[in-house]
């Protein structure tokens, strides 16, 4: 065979690069008009769509049968003038428009045309303003508006680059966001890829970047610094987050304001798919750092709840963890404008449906919760909150304050409360959250307040009782201990305003509801009380008086209440209490150092405001009068009456009074001179028994009886008992004694100074007396029994006492002719005195026994009974020194 042959090209290969060359031809050809007619086309579509409302410029336009990709430059989107209202207005520049891999096929059969990716490139999107009217196609889904016919798109990657967008006029846009950018991998737009369950808006992922965005709306201005979106990673943060009120002339003044400002928001594990479908919200954790919310309340309130706005979007909340840190939250518009630093919460489980409605197992919709605040503040009542710290964990149980101040207002409001509170820490343990959360009942094992320093002005109208105050929190209150250490107290207002320093009460089983209050086994709400207290003071008819203590011990359980250090202290001087008074009035001191009550039933004072105590002690008191002859008698009647018993406010019953070795020291200066006579009664033991103003116990037949023995001047025994039926309305009673071996000398220190009258020599044996008494006047009868008496008249002159040449020879002729020198005479008939003395309702009863005293023993040394009575009746009365 010829060579020739053997190298001859086959006929099909041929045919085979002809065609290729006639396709490449034709491809050319097609190339070089089919981008100018797609450009063309492209513009035309536009304009028709809008009915010539848009005008579509196309720069460039390049496709590539081979890569099946359309690559487009410079699109300029603009009105072509009016713009009706079913369309918005918008402008719209894009720098580059790719489309590659497009299914040629799919698109001729008007199916699902799938791409490999669309990316748009610096892109500017003006929108001016939205369709005023709906279009027809406006209640239908956007793969349902579709160009061409097309039943979806497929897209695996979707990318809009380099973007600015605003929304509104350029002057005040609504929204702006300098620069987007916005990924959707494998978007499948069409009715399947709505219906997919595991997209988001038809995507399986979307991934979304906003830099510099702002917002307006609702009276408000928002502006972020970033913000990032990624569906499939579930994480969405937003930084830099500003929400400003606008200005007054274009926020309503009804509404609403706030200014919001955070650091970071961040958010992982979002279910984004299923708050699409399901408008269920999952995510794993919330955090928002450093937000601080100042907040102004509308001057109306909404008309609908936060339940009622979510409803329609959000049929449940699942939230792992949620925390907030370094927060702070100012309240404006309202009474408490509250002042919120330092605010951290974390919250564990959060969970909620939409019914609202918090599980038995549930606080505030979480399994747990821990928050603190910082430096905090806001207003009560007029008055001024400031908190340097509060810590809750609901898991824990705890709840505490540290550093709480209450600072009252300045201007003092009629009969408002008020209320000074200096607390430096405050805790509870043991709290149940659950039982006050779904139970209203406070359940907690110990409550304890360190060192509070409060002073409380009550209100002028009694409040309610403290389960009412507490209703609207927790219907009932459970405290198994109750604990205050340190404390201080000033109740104003009162009539004593009484100080109470280093106090420390402690409190078991503490229940507190209506029951607790009427339930006669607890006091106070408590089953038992213990009180510790240090200096405690308390004026007394003020300004004239201060009353303290040095310690009080309390014990509900043993029935003890004991006193330690007490003293009444006088603010003045005898004779400045006259002039300040505008008449006579002691000035008393009282030294006690200890006063001791036992058996005293708590209970009965807790529910019916009785004091039954079964023994009172005192040891050792120490009293000083110190009295002033000048000036008006008070004009007042005298409290220190029988009679003035029956008007106490309040039932006393105290089985067993005792006073031992008590002292009594009395000075007083007549008008007569100015030099202070003195006596004293000292060894001084008392015993009442019966001291009582209850009708089942005392009576005619069951008075209140005393029994006291006491030295006058330290060498004079006296025995004195007394029966008094208190609740006599006539104040009948009687008083029986004896006084020991003396001689009348001890008397001069008072009769020489006050009275000018000195008993110069006489011994007594023996003086026995009994007297009766009633509102009228004092009767009876004494046996004195005294040898030697003789007396000394003597008068005031040249700034000393002395006697003078009349006053001596008046002696004299008393002692000769009226004074009877011994008793019984020597014939051994005892001479007996008679009392009797008139009384006046404006001294105390001490002074009608002196009265009846003073009136025997004058009547038997000789003295006539008319003028022994106008001796005892005597009263020294004198103009107020100047």
């Amino acid at each position: 065979m010829p060579a020739t042959a053997r190298r001859r090209v086959p006929r099909w290969l041929w045919w085979l690069l002809g065609t290729l060359l006639l396709v490449a031809g034709l491809l050319a050809l097609a190339r070089h008009w089919l981008d100018p007619w797609l450009r063309r086309k492209l513009e035309q579509q536009v304009s028709q769509q809008t009915q010539g409302q848009y005008r579509l410029q196309v720069a460039g336009l390049e496709t590539s049968l081979w890569e099946r990709a359309v690559r487009l430059r410079g699109l300029r989107l603009r009105p072509a003038g009016a713009v009706a209202d079913t369309l918005p207005r918008l402008r719209l520049d894009v720098g580059r428009l790719h489309l590659t891999g497009v299914g040629l096929l799919a698109l001729l059969r008007r199916g699902t045309v799938p791409l490999d990716s669309v990316v748009l490139d610096s892109v500017r999107l003006q929108l001016l303003a939205l369709p005023a009217q709906p279009t027809r196609k406006a209640g239908r889904p956007l793969h349902a508006q579709l160009p061409l016919g097309l039943t979806g798109l497929e897209v695996g990657y979707l990318g809009l680059l380099h973007a600015q967008l605003q929304y509104g006029p350029a002057t005040q846009p609504q929204a702006r966001v300098e620069q987007a950018q916005v990924v959707a991998h494998e978007l499948l737009l069409s009715a399947a890829g709505a219906a997919d369950t595991q997209r988001v808006a038809y995507a399986m992922n979307w991934q979304l970047h906003l830099q510099q965005a702002q917002a307006a709306g609702a009276g408000h201005r928002a502006a972020a610094h970033r913000l990032r979106l990624a569906t499939k990673q579930g994480y969405l943060t937003i930084d830099s987050l500003a929400v400003q009120p606008q200005p007054a002339g274009v926020a309503s003044a009804s509404q609403s304001r706030i200014n919001l400002t955070w650091s970071r928001l961040a958010l992982t594990g979002v279910q984004t798919a299923a708050l699409q479908h399901q408008r269920r919200f999952r995510a794993d954790s919330l955090l928002l750092q450093a937000p601080q919310l100042s907040y102004r309340a509308a001057a109306q309130p909404a008309a609908t709840t936060w339940q009622q706005a979510l409803r329609p979007y959000l049929r449940s909340l699942e939230l792992s963890h949620l925390r907030l840190r370094d927060g702070q939250l100012r309240v404006a518009g309202t009474t408490a404008a509250p002042v919120l630093r330092g605010i951290e919460v974390s919250g564990a489980g959060v969970r909620l449906d939409s019914s609202f409605r918090m599980s038995p197992r549930q606080v505030l919709f979480a399994e747990s919760w821990q928050a603190s605040l910082g430096p905090s503040e806001a207003r009560a009542a007029a008055h001024h909150l400031r908190l340097q710290s509060l810590q809750l964990s609901t898991k824990a149980g705890t709840f505490s304050l540290s550093s709480l101040r209450i600072v009252p207002p300045k201007v003092r409001q009629g009969g408002a409360v008020r209320v000074d509170l200096t607390l430096p820490r405050l805790s509870l343990t043991g709290l149940q959250p659950l039982a006050l959360q779904h139970q209203h009942q406070l359940r907690a094992d110990a409550l304890q307040l360190l060192t509070p320093h409060l002073t409380f002005q009550p209100p002028s109208q009694p409040p309610p009782p403290i389960w009412q105050l507490l209703a609207p929190v927790a219907r009932r209150v459970d405290i198994a201990r109750v604990s205050l250490r340190d404390g201080y107290l000033h109740l104003l207002r009162q009539e004593h305003a009484p100080v109470i320093r280093q106090l420390n009460v402690t409190g078991t089983g503490i229940r507190i509801d209506s029951a607790a209050a009427a339930d006669t086994r607890r006091i106070a709400y408590a089953r038992d009380w213990q009180a510790d207290a240090g200096r405690l003071a308390t004026s007394f008819d003020a300004p004239f008086y201060q009353a303290s203590s040095q310690r009080v011990r309390l014990s509900t359980a043993t029935q003890t209440l004991r006193f330690e250090g007490l003293a009444l202290t006088p603010a003045f001087s005898a004779v400045t209490t006259n002039l300040r008074k505008g008449y006579q009035a002691p000035a008393i001191s009282v030294r006690l150092p200890s006063l001791t009550a036992t058996g005293f039933d708590f209970h009965q004072l807790a529910h019916r405001g009785q004091f039954r105590i079964a023994q009172v002690t005192a040891q050792a008191p120490t009293v000083r009068i110190s009295s002033d002859g000048r000036g008006p008698i008070n004009p007042h009647r005298s409290k220190i009456t029988p009679e003035q018993f029956r008007q106490l406010p309040v039932l006393l019953d105290i089985r067993r009074l005792d006073i031992r070795n008590g002292s009594l020291h009395s000075r007083y200066r007549s008008p007569l001179t100015p030099e202070t006579g003195s006596m004293s009664i000292t060894r001084f033991q008392l015993t009442f028994r019966n001291l009582s103003n209850d009708p089942r116990r005392q009576s005619a037949r069951t008075p209140l009886t005393a029994q006291a023995s006491a030295y006058l001047a330290g060498r004079c025994r006296m025995d004195v008992q007394a029966a008094i039926a208190l609740l006599d309305a006539q104040g009948r009673h009687r008083v029986w004694g004896t006084f020991g071996p003396a001689p009348f000398s001890i008397l001069n220190t008072i009769t020489v100074p006050t009275r000018l009258v000195e008993f110069k020599k006489g011994q007594v044996q023996r003086i026995r007396f009994q007297l009766q008494a009633d509102k009228q006047q004092v009767t009876g009868s004494m046996r004195a029994e005294y040898t030697g008496l003789q007396l000394r008249l003597l008068s005031y002159k040249d700034d000393e006492v002395k006697q003078s040449l009349a006053k001596r020879l008046l002696s004299k002729a008393a002692n000769v002719v009226v004074i009877r020198d011994q008793n019984p005479r020597k014939g051994g008939k005892l001479a007996l005195g008679e009392m009797t003395s008139r009384r006046e309702s404006r001294f105390s009863v001490f002074t009608l026994w002196r009265q009846g005293v003073v009136s025997g023993l004058f009547h038997s040394v000789g003295l006539p009974q008319m003028q022994a009575q106008k001796i005892s009746e005597f009263k020294d009365e004198a103009p107020l020194p100047k």
